[in-house]
């Protein structure tokens, strides 16, 4: 290895754990497209520079991802690269709170679980040779793996649908893994709620400036489904799961997204409201083009947004 000390590898949302010649030409190169289209980052090993290390850097990548997607397939146990990912997969799940997908892609969980049928018998022959502990620490993690709830490739007469499932539910979390982070930032006294203080002391918008009081105002009203003047977990976690979403929205979340835009409360969304919550997404427009939007949703051509006309966006 050239120099002294591994090179740095930079953090990705996903790391892959899989046997290359089992999906890497076809299941694997579709989730890729997948995650490119949704902006969520995959590890390739190809991006590794050939003459390093490839085992330290692969630690370095696991350690780094925020998702573990194992691609469970009939020869992954033939791997013994394949099985030291795993353990230190499962590492980052206890000690780091990673979050573990595991994909059974023609094998049954229950041979992964108990190393039976064909994937147990690739597993023995990886396991000639090694020692009795490095066997122990492959057991302990294809048994634990396989009781981590999945997606089954059996289950699925459409593997292109199952791999788009497989990116929505990736996407979903890792918005509430950022949306759980940014609750605990704001919630200083670990009580479980965000008092307007909170979020007026913490709260940022997507350019990183702090909240105005108006805005503040408004985030709780559109936030605080109960009305007590305190946004708790679960009303975070709604509000920011419809403000962020590309998925059709639930009547609930239509109606926290729309208390969001209507800042006055009078059942219209103005040209104004629309551009302050736009810029607060971090979006940049100019007055003309909030004005373009408005009159592509503004059916009865009031210049303004009713609920009904809001609902049918949302719902497209």
């Amino acid at each position: 290895m050239a120099g002294s000390s591994s090179p740095q590898v930079k953090n990705f949302d996903v790391f892959p754990s899989f046997h290359g010649p089992d999906v890497r030409r076809g299941f694997l190169s579709h989730l890729h497209s997948l995650f490119a289209r949704k902006s969520i980052t995959m590890f390739k090993d190809q991006e590794i520079e050939r003459g390093h290390t490839i085992g330290s850097e692969l630690v370095q990548a696991i350690r780094g991802a925020k998702v573990s997607v194992v691609l469970l397939s009939k020869n992954y146990a033939s791997s013994g690269w394949c099985l030291d990912e795993l353990v230190e997969i499962l590492k980052c799940k206890e000690y780091l709170g990673q979050i573990v997908m595991p994909i059974f892609y023609d094998v049954d969980p229950s041979h992964v679980r108990k190393q039976k049928g064909d994937f147990g018998i690739a597993f023995q022959k990886t396991c000639e040779s090694e020692s009795e502990g490095k066997k122990w620490r492959w057991k302990e993690a294809l048994t634990e793996v396989a009781t981590i709830a999945g997606e089954h490739s059996h289950n699925w007469i459409n593997e292109a649908a199952m791999v788009e499932q497989l990116a929505t539910a990736v996407s979903k979390k890792l918005i509430d893994a950022e949306i759980k982070k940014e609750f605990r930032d704001m919630d200083k006294d670990q009580n479980g709620f965000l008092s307007a203080a909170e979020v007026r002391r913490h709260g940022l918008t997507d350019d990183g400036e702090k909240l105005t009081d108006d805005e503040v105002e408004m985030f709780i009203r559109a936030a605080d489904a109960d009305g007590d003047g305190l946004i708790s977990y679960d009303e975070f976690i709604k509000f920011s799961r419809a403000i962020r979403t590309d998925e059709a929205a639930s009547e609930e979340e239509i109606k926290m997204a729309f208390r969001l835009f209507d800042k006055d409360r009078n059942g219209l969304i103005s040209a104004a409201e629309l551009r302050l919550v736009m810029k607060n997404l971090g979006e940049k427009v100019t007055d003309e083009e909030v004005e373009m939007r408005i009159r592509e949703v503004d059916v009865d051509g009031d210049g303004q947004i009713n609920y009904d006309e809001f609902v049918r966006v949302m719902t497209l």
